[in-house]
């Protein structure tokens, strides 16, 4: 680092006292910027949902870390909600159907992942309901198909337990773990 490169801080500021004051002086003026106006809140809400779809918690809790003030980020989710650019029941279908799909979860599983992308569990109970047992069977069937495939080397007692506890570990409920491994050993 050359002498010209250097930060000069003069003498006053040297002490201690002096350097923190400076800083904190620093982060209340920034978060002051921060606290934003609606419409810097909505640019930014906007933009988060450009990457994906979030619901409605999840984008507060988004907003929040930006440091921007709650009362205008629930003004701002309500326009956006009017908008329907926010919709956690649409949300929670498609959160549904990629759990179900893709991630091949149980029932456990699926509400687990529901909540964790900040679905209310109202909303997780009425959207389950149209979760049909049937459908749990037949994914927790395609898995264990799926996952036998790599387990062949291993003793049938090893491949069971093993099975067990992946069916377990994606939210699947022992009696369809038990039908499942039946019928596929």
């Amino acid at each position: 680092m050359t002498s010209s490169s250097r930060l000069k801080v003069s003498s006053p500021q040297r002490t201690s006292g002096g350097l923190v004051e400076i800083l904190a002086e620093a982060r209340v003026k920034r978060s002051l910027e921060l606290t934003g106006s609606p419409a810097e809140i909505k640019t930014a809400a906007i933009r988060l949902l450009s990457y994906r779809a979030r619901s409605r918690k999840e984008l507060a809790e988004k907003l929040q870390l930006k440091g921007f003030d709650r009362r205008q980020i629930e003004e701002v989710i309500k326009l956006l909600e009017t908008a329907g650019l926010i919709n956690d029941r649409a949300l929670a279908a498609d959160l549904l159907r990629y759990a179900v799909e893709r991630k091949s979860l149980g029932a456990k599983g699926i509400r687990m992942f529901l909540a964790g992308r900040g679905i209310d569990r109202e909303l997780i109970d009425k959207t389950m309901a149209g979760h049909s047992p049937e459908s749990e069977e037949n994914a927790a069937l395609g898995f264990a198909e799926k996952k036998l495939r790599t387990l062949k080397k291993y003793p049938p007692d090893v491949v069971k337990r093993k099975l067990w506890g992946m069916l377990q570990r994606r939210g699947f409920s022992s009696g369809v773990i038990h039908k499942t491994i039946s019928s596929v050993l």
